[in-house]
């Protein structure tokens, strides 16, 4: 079952008195339970491509699709909602609330979309476990760590079972040990049965690509599949 596509998507800024094409034409479609990872050097195109893929920035031209929905062609609150419902967003500035705690800032997409947070005490369990935060729950942002940050934004994202988790450089301010937990859960929320996540990560951690599904490679804005 394909859950996401998007076909010939281009992004364009203008720079002074030249145009800048961030992504060519770019296409690609996701099952249900697949990670697919999108590698390339910096300025390649690939966080403005995940920025398309979830709904955050419109391109010039091309369309992505979401369980048989055009993203685009939703008026912004509706797109709003269909993306707390169905996407789980990790950036690669965190975006935590300063005054929230840690776990406030988990349970924020579920206060967000009026969910009866009880409800998914398994899950926050299951989560703040496996990415080690038991200790850091009632800190502030300013009081975590980098990496400790980005463990609260992967939970945040996660949280309310999406359907597909759009993550750039999930592992990128994680020492080794950290980032293989977090390919591990990737990779079990992915196959857990009654799950199936389906997984979009930016990344150049090549331990967490080794475990996707499907390679792909950014280069001056297209993308082509890994060799």
């Amino acid at each position: 079952m394909t859950v996401f596509s998007c076909e010939a998507l281009i992004k364009q800024y203008k720079l002074s008195d030249h145009t800048v094409t961030a992504v060519n034409r770019a296409s690609f479609s996701v099952e249900k339970g697949e990670f697919v990872a999108i590698m390339g050097e910096s300025g390649s195109g690939k966080s403005t491509l995940l920025h398309l893929c979830a709904g955050l920035d419109e391109p010039n031209s091309g369309t992505v699709t979401l369980l048989g929905r055009s993203l685009f062609q939703m008026k912004p609150d509706e797109l709003c909602r269909f993306r707390g419902k169905h996407m789980g967003i990790v950036f690669q500035d965190h975006r935590l609330v300063p005054y929230l705690t840690a776990l406030e800032n988990i349970l924020l997409p579920l206060s967000a979309a009026g969910r009866d947070t009880a409800n998914y005490e398994e899950r926050l369990k299951y989560l703040i476990g496996h990415l080690g935060l038991y200790d850091r729950l009632h800190h502030l942002p300013r009081e975590l760590s980098g990496g400790q940050q980005q463990r609260v934004a992967l939970a945040r994202a996660l949280i309310h079972f999406p359907m597909i988790l759009f993550a750039d450089e999930p592992t990128g301010n994680l020492d080794r040990e950290s980032a293989d937990r977090v390919a591990s859960l990737l990779t079990e929320l992915q196959k857990a049965e009654g799950e199936s996540q389906a997984t979009i990560v930016v990344t150049h951690d090549e331990h967490l690509a080794a475990r996707a599904d499907r390679v792909f490679i950014m280069k001056n804005g297209e993308l082509t599949p890994a060799k």
